[in-house]
């Protein structure tokens, strides 16, 4: 179409150029007659045939050379209006789709040059700003990003590439749910765009996934984007990622809830201490007067004395850690022996379940440095939670009431660990509750038969031992805890 236009513009230049040449030549015609008419007036004798013809042809001599003259100046100003104004023309339209590095050399001082200068000027200002536009836009730590009335996107800022992972050549004419969590309602754009035709600007909180699938909790503000009419022909968003700050608010509040933790067990266990410290007095009394021939009664009191020593150091590990106290002296522990004691404790109860528990156990494992009563207390809470995921599931025997407990020495970015598994084919974890269940009195279980700190607890054991605890869980079919604890490679002899 613009070819079609320039071509039509330079036809009309031509046409007007020729109208002009014609003209010089007529009056070069006229001009050369007049001439040679004056002359052969002047001449007192009747001119003769011969001087006529000399005088005619010095008339045709001097129309044909204006006449030439006239055409090589009509050429020549056809050339020099026409080869600039193309130039211009194809500049526009270079402009037009945002290409603003096409500038137009035209030397010379006359009107034109002077357009063609004011417009290469405003040239490079459209490149200054585009420039710094784009700077802005690369900047920016908000993704910006504006889409037409049906929702496609349209611009997709290097901030937007960024936080979502997706291209611009990839993303431009999606639509806007591209970006969006699959936990997000259908109809939440439609909402978004009424809101903002409403009220000039919607904004909220919105979960959004990126390329790889992992949510982005995001804050953002849409604004309508209109016409000097007054028409809506898009909308305007900007997106800022407010993952990091949620996850610092989730660790706020989990500090507050265990600081209530801490104070609420601190009078737990002091109340737990005075009657339990007189159980073991009376405890320890009926042992010295039960005469020693009497084993069944010295079994029965031994029993008391060992539960009731195991409880009050359970306590007081929950005391301790409810006042953020590192009050143990760690020892080099083998994790086999930990399990072995752990399952000592749990295994007749697992057992009346009609649980199956397969172990592999490597037989030679490096030590690891820490709290044996606390790392079996993390072990003990696993394992009766994986025995209530499997109750649940199989309320009597299955062949798949398995709870599979596995030890290996793996290595972890540079460092080795020894890792723990408990794999359990229970009732598994529903996903919306993985992000909640290291929360204080957070619990799946009936009321009553659980108070929600065990694995709040755990997790803060497992991190004061420097290691880590990761669940992996499918809800209906499994829950698999892996628990990576450091290698101790100091020397066991040096060990206090």
């Amino acid at each position: 179409m613009e070819k079609k236009r320039f071509g039509g513009l330079g036809l009309r230049l031509f046409i007007l150029t020729q109208v002009f040449t014609t003209l010089i030549v007529l009056g070069t015609g006229f001009w050369a007659i007049e001439t040679n008419r004056m002359a052969l007036l002047r001449r007192k004798k009747p001119p003769t045939i011969w001087q006529v013809k000399q005088s005619l042809q010095t008339i045709r001599v001097k129309v044909l050379i204006g006449g030439v003259i006239a055409c090589l100046s009509g050429i020549a100003l056809t050339l020099a209006i026409t080869k600039p104004i193309k130039k211009l023309i194809e500049s526009v339209q270079s402009a037009a789709v945002g290409d603003f590095t096409k500038t137009i050399d035209v030397p010379g001082q006359f009107e034109f040059s002077q357009l063609v200068q004011a417009y290469n000027q405003m040239l490079s200002s459209l490149k200054k700003s585009e420039e710094h536009l784009r700077k802005v836009f690369y900047a920016a730590d908000d993704a910006i990003m504006t889409t037409d009335r049906e929702g496609r996107i349209t611009l997709w800022s290097e901030s937007s590439e960024r936080m979502f992972g997706y291209g611009k050549d990839y993303i431009v004419g999606k639509g806007l749910s591209t970006v969006h969590s699959p936990k997000m309602k259908p109809d939440l754009i439609q909402h978004m765009q009424e809101s903002a035709m409403e009220k000039g600007r919607w904004q909220g909180e919105i979960v959004y996934s990126n390329s790889k699938g992992h949510s982005i909790d995001g804050w953002c503000v849409m604004t309508t984007l209109t016409e000097e009419t007054g028409e809506i022909i898009g909308y305007l968003s900007v997106v800022r990622d407010m993952t990091e700050k949620k996850q610092m608010e989730m660790q706020l509040i989990q500090a507050d809830k265990m600081a209530s933790l801490g104070e609420l067990a601190a009078g737990v266990a002091h109340e737990i201490n005075n009657p339990l410290s007189g159980i073991l007095s009376n405890a320890e009394f009926l042992q010295e007067e039960i005469p020693e021939n009497n084993e069944e009664q010295q079994e029965e009191i031994r029993e008391i004395v060992e539960n009731s020593q195991r409880i009050k150091t359970i306590v007081q590990d929950l005391l301790n850690f409810s006042r953020q106290r590192d009050s143990k002296t760690y020892t080099t522990l083998d994790i086999s022996s930990v399990i072995a004691s752990s399952l000592n404790l749990t295994e007749h109860q697992i057992h009346l379940d009609r649980i199956k528990i397969i172990k592999e156990i490597r037989e030679t494992l490096p030590f690891v440095r820490g709290s044996f009563n606390q790392i079996e207390q993390v072990f003990i809470n696993l394992l009766s939670n994986a025995r209530h995921a499997l109750n649940q599931k199989y309320p009597s025997l299955h062949e798949d009431k398995t709870l599979l407990i596995r030890t290996d020495q793996v290595e972890e970015n540079g460092r080795k660990y020894v890792r723990v598994e408990f794999h359990d084919k229970g009732i598994g974890i529903p996903e919306e509750d993985m992000d909640k269940i290291f929360n204080p009195f957070f619990t799946s279980k009936e009321q009553g038969q659980g108070t929600g700190l065990g694995l709040s607890i755990s997790f803060n054991i497992i991190q004061e031992h420097k290691g880590t605890i990761r669940f992996d869980s499918k809800e209906g079919e499994y829950t698999k805890v892996t628990i990576d604890l450091p290698i101790y490679e100091g020397d066991i002899e040096d060990d206090e």
